[in-house]
């Protein structure tokens, strides 16, 4: 009699803006689980995206090439579920229909667009669960800082709960593009960049004064690219790497006087990644300046694919942990009620109301646990509206 097999094999796929991976897990629960292979392949897309707001017909075909790749060794290892999702550059293209309507033609794979705020909010479960394995508590304010090549995510956590979060399409590779050769050649791109990006970022900084944050943790396509400049190896997949603020602003004044050929040579980098260095740094400065009171800085390796994997185990093998993340999610939407002077007793019976109705009737009618979610956020900023207009609020 054959052996029960008694683990899922899971593979998950992330069309990004620099690269395209793809991880096969074997899992149980997210203590047991094991990585047995992961693909990466380099492509520019978010380039292409970025500046003509398009995915080239080339880069269309090369792409169902690299899937169809992925999906032949899927088949290798008998992969029984996959989850395959693009983000940025995918996102932002006109033609994303066609690209999708190529790959699942091509490839059968169904891909997933994510939009922004879930983007973010995968990377962050990812980064959350890392540190919480490391002991490393929220308690005394932690901001969680996330770039990727065509956005920002920012996000406050005290005393486990989200009291702050605001995402911003200036990533890495979108900054670069909104400057051409030159621009940035200029002698006064430095100051140009500083008040670009203080402009952004301006909002945040007004609505963080005050607050105390002990923890700054930096996650994203280029930290590798940054330990690099600070002469620090990567701690690697699910590892933490501990910086002080006085190493970041050493660098930083270091760089501000280096031209493009004195960076290659000094660290050792390619030309595209001397371009993006300065930007990079400029970018990483403003950040620094939401959260003075930061003096520990944690460089963070997790991935939007490791966020991937989690959130699949844990919907499928960790009902209480999938809740607890539910309810961090819900202490922003009560953050944002707070904001507008919300009645937390008047929002908590209407939504104690609403999901007795809602766990009776919703699954006959194909609702599941994210439209219950939607649901709870929906109860409690129904009645946000008076403190815009107390005479249209009840219309």
């Amino acid at each position: 009699m054959p052996k029960r097999k008694t683990y899922t094999t899971l593979a998950v796929i992330h069309l990004g803006s620099e690269m395209i991976r793809m991880q096969i897990v074997e899992f149980r629960s997210l203590r047991r689980l094991k990585v047995i292979e992961q693909c990466d392949y380099p492509i520019r897309l978010g380039e292409e995206s970025f500046k003509n707001k398009i995915i080239p017909f080339p880069m269309v075909e090369e792409i169902c090439q690299v899937l169809q790749g992925f999906r032949e060794l899927m088949q290798d290892y008998g992969v029984e579920v996959y989850r395959a999702q693009a983000t940025t550059a995918v996102r932002e293209a006109r033609n994303q229909v066609y690209l999708l309507d190529q790959v699942r033609l091509r490839t059968g794979l169904t891909v997933e667009v994510t939009e922004m705020p879930m983007e973010i909010y995968t990377k962050f479960i990812a980064i959350r669960h890392t540190l919480a394995e490391q002991h490393i508590s929220t308690g005394e304010g932690m901001m969680l800082i996330d770039i990727s090549s065509g956005g920002l995510g920012i996000t406050g956590i005290e005393s486990d709960k989200i009291t702050f979060q605001e995402n911003f399409h200036i990533g890495i590779i979108r900054i670069k593009e909104s400057f051409n050769y030159y621009q940035r050649s200029s002698q006064h791109f430095n100051r140009a960049l500083m008040q670009f990006l203080a402009s952004t970022t301006g909002p945040v900084k007004a609505a963080l004064r005050g607050r105390s944050m002990r923890y700054l943790v930096i996650s994203g396509t280029e930290t590798e690219l940054l330990l690099k400049i600070l002469g620090k190896k990567s701690a690697g997949p699910g590892g933490l790497t501990h910086l002080t603020r006085d190493e970041f602003m050493a660098v930083f004044d270091e760089i501000r006087n280096l031209n493009l050929p004195q960076m290659i040579q000094l660290f050792h980098v390619t030309e595209d990644e001397a371009e993006i260095i300065l930007p990079m740094i400029l970018l990483y400065e403003q950040l620094l300046s939401l959260v003075p009171t930061a003096q520990e800085i944690i460089v963070s390796d997790e991935t939007f694919i490791d966020g991937m994997r989690l959130r699949y185990i844990v919907q499928q093998k960790e009902p209480e942990y999938a809740a607890g993340l539910e309810e961090e999610l819900l202490s922003l939407v009560h953050h944002v009620g707070e904001n507008y002077h919300y009645d937390f007793n008047h929002v908590s019976q209407v939504e104690k109301i609403s999901l007795a109705i809602f766990d009776k009737i919703g699954r006959r009618y194909g609702l599941n646990d994210h439209h219950r979610l939607l649901l709870r956020a929906a109860c409690v900023l129904h009645d946000i509206g008076k403190y815009v207009s107390m005479r249209s609020h009840s219309l």
